[in-house]
Parts: C-alpha cells; sequence; structure tokens
C-alpha cells in the first residue's frame, strides 16, 4: 500500500514538473518575425492591424467589388498614414500649443477627427445607394459605442462648439 502510495505521489510530481516546463518554454519562446512582441493580440490594443479588420469588416457587411475593395483599401492605408504622421509630428507652428497640454491633445483630436471624416466621406463617394445606407449605419453604431465607451469610463466627450467637431 506504502509503495503504491509513492508511485503515485512520483507520476504526480514528473507530470507536474513536465507541465512547468513546458509552460516555461512556452512563455520563453521568441514572437515570430512577422509578429511584434506580445502577440497577435497586443497589436490590436495599440491600433496596429485596425484597418485590416475594419477593411474585412467593409468587405463582409457592404458586399464591396473588387474595384471599390480597391479604392477602399487605399482611403484606409492613406487614413492611417496620415494618423501616424499627426502622432508623431513636432508642432512647428509658433502659436501652437506645447505638446502634452489639453490644448495640444484637443487640437490633435480635432484633426484626427477631421481625417477620419475625411475618410468616411471619401469612402462613402465609392459605395452605391445602398451601400451608403449600410455604411451610414456602421458609422452610427460606432459613434454609438464610442458614447457608450466614453460615458462608461467617465470621459465626458469634448463639449460641442462652432471651431471643433464632437466626437
Amino acid at each position: 500500500m506504502k509503495n503504491r502510495m509513492q508511485w503515485k505521489a512520483a507520476i504526480g510530481a514528473a507530470l507536474l514538473g513536465l507541465c512547468s516546463l513546458t509552460a516555461i518554454a512556452q512563455s520563453t519562446q521568441p514572437a515570430p518575425a512577422d509578429e511584434p512582441a506580445g502577440g497577435p493580440h497586443n497589436q490590436w490594443r495599440r491600433g496596429q492591424g485596425m484597418e485590416d479588420r475594419e477593411f474585412g469588416m467593409l468587405i463582409r457587411r457592404l458586399s464591396l467589388t473588387t474595384d471599390q475593395q480597391t479604392g477602399v483599401k487605399a482611403l484606409l492605408d492613406q487614413e492611417v498614414t496620415q494618423m501616424k504622421a499627426l502622432r508623431t509630428a513636432v508642432p512647428a507652428e509658433s502659436g501652437a500649443p506645447a505638446p502634452g497640454t489639453p490644448e495640444a491633445r484637443q487640437a490633435r483630436r480635432t484633426q484626427m477627427t477631421q481625417i477620419h471624416e475625411e475618410t468616411e466621406t471619401k469612402i462613402s463617394a465609392l459605395l452605391d445607394d445602398n451601400q451608403k445606407k449600410t455604411y451610414a449605419e456602421i458609422i452610427a453604431q460606432r459613434k454609438e459605442a464610442m458614447a457608450r465607451r466614453q460615458g462608461r469610463f467617465g470621459n465626458a466627450p469634448a463639449p460641442a462648439d462652432s471651431t471643433s467637431p464632437q466626437l
């Protein structure tokens, strides 16, 4: 009886050790060259790949033709390029607010909103009437979801005035 218990304990310890080594080996493997550190899920949090996810969603929901897909992909890529440039730009104007201030963040947010709205307008121009209706619904759902997130996290939307669009 005692011998049987010792064998069970030994087998259990060996299995636990094996599982531990497997877990350690998996956690220390480097990320593949085409995947950023932290895995594919991490890139979503940082906004990378967003245009690909949005592009795929638009293809499915709007049933885009090949020509429309080409145009929409180009517009989304252009938007990403403009957003990246805006994020990394150093204010060159002498009257521009100092970086990191609430005024600078609001100015950048306003510019980003403008870029995004211009992209939405250009995409809409590529669509037929039925697709435009669906696209308008997608945009409305997105804005509603953003408003819910802002309310949930206690972020009040920017005040609406004549100089900056509401997010």
